[in-house]
C-alpha cells in the first residue's frame, strides 16, 4: 500500500514539474562571449606589412596572348609604377612582342593561294606596345599557405591608353585589366594580369593579292583596319622602391 502512495505521490510531482515555465528577465541573461587567445599574439594578422603610398614599383614581366592566329602568342617587357597613397597608383607598360609567324600562318601559306598563300612573312607584325594606366587597388588582406608563413595580397582594377607599333606604323591602343599581387616580404611580390588589349589592326586578308608579290614588308596603312580584343595573361615579379 505504502509503495502505492509513493508512486502515485512521484506521479503527481512529475506532471506538475512538467507543466512549470521558468523564466528571468532579460536583463539577467549572460550577454558576454568569449574570444579565443592565440599564443604569441596575433600582430602578423592585424598589422600591415606592404605599404605602398609614395612608393615606386618596378619589375620585368612576361606574358601569352590567347587569340593571336598569325605570329607568336608571346609577349615581354618592364612594368613601372607610382602609387600615390595605398589606393591609387599610376603605371606604365611597355612590351615587346615575338614576331615570329605561328604554326598556323604557315600552314595557311602552304594550303592557300599556290605557290605563296598570304605570304604571312611581308605582313606587319605588331613589334612592341606601351601604355600608360590608372589603376586602383580596392582590397588588401593576408593568405597563409602554411602555419608559419603569411603572404600579403591586393587585388586591383586598371584601364589606360597608349599606342602599339607595326612595323613603323603606329596605332592607338586601350586596355582594360584586373590582376592581383602577392608580396613574399614587404617590398618583393609576384605580380598577375587578365587583361584586355583594345585596338584597330590591319586586317591581314584584305590585300593578299598584293602580300603574294612583295618581297619586303608591306606597311601597316596599306592594309584594312579591323578591330581587335586581345585577352591576355601576364605574370612578373615586382619590386617596391
Amino acid at each position: 500500500m505504502v509503495r502505492h502512495l509513493v508512486l502515485l505521490a512521484s506521479l503527481f510531482i512529475t506532471l506538475n514539474a512538467n507543466a512549470i515555465t521558468i523564466e528571468f528577465p532579460e536583463e539577467e541573461l549572460a550577454k558576454e562571449s568569449v574570444l579565443p587567445v592565440f599564443e604569441g599574439g596575433t600582430v602578423a594578422v592585424k598589422s600591415r606589412r606592404v605599404v605602398t603610398k609614395s612608393k615606386f614599383e618596378v619589375g620585368p614581366m612576361a606574358g601569352f596572348i590567347f587569340n593571336e592566329p598569325y605570329f607568336s602568342p608571346l609577349t615581354y617587357g618592364l612594368h613601372l609604377g607610382y602609387h600615390l597613397n595605398e589606393f591609387h597608383s599610376i603605371h606604365l607598360n611597355g612590351f615587346l612582342r615575338d614576331t615570329s609567324l605561328s604554326s598556323d600562318a604557315k600552314e595557311l601559306d602552304k594550303t592557300f593561294a599556290p605557290p605563296s598563300g598570304f605570304n604571312f612573312a611581308v605582313m606587319p607584325a605588331a613589334q612592341y606596345l606601351a601604355t600608360v594606366d590608372y589603376q586602383m587597388t580596392p582590397y588588401y588582406g593576408k593568405i597563409s599557405l602554411s602555419k608559419d608563413f603569411v603572404m600579403n595580397m591586393s587585388m586591383y582594377l586598371y584601364g589606360g591608353a597608349g599606342v602599339i607599333d607595326f612595323d613603323g606604323t603606329m596605332k592607338w591602343i586601350a586596355d582594360l585589366g584586373v590582376g592581383q599581387n602577392l608580396f613574399f616580404t614587404p617590398r618583393f611580390g609576384l605580380r598577375v594580369d587578365l587583361k584586355f588589349l583594345m585596338y584597330q589592326g590591319p586586317n591581314y586578308t584584305s590585300i593578299a593579292a598584293k602580300t603574294q608579290v612583295a618581297t619586303t614588308t608591306v606597311p601597316a596603312d596599306q592594309f584594312e583596319d579591323q578591330f581587335n580584343i586581345s585577352p591576355s595573361v601576364m605574370i612578373g615579379f615586382i619590386v617596391l622602391l
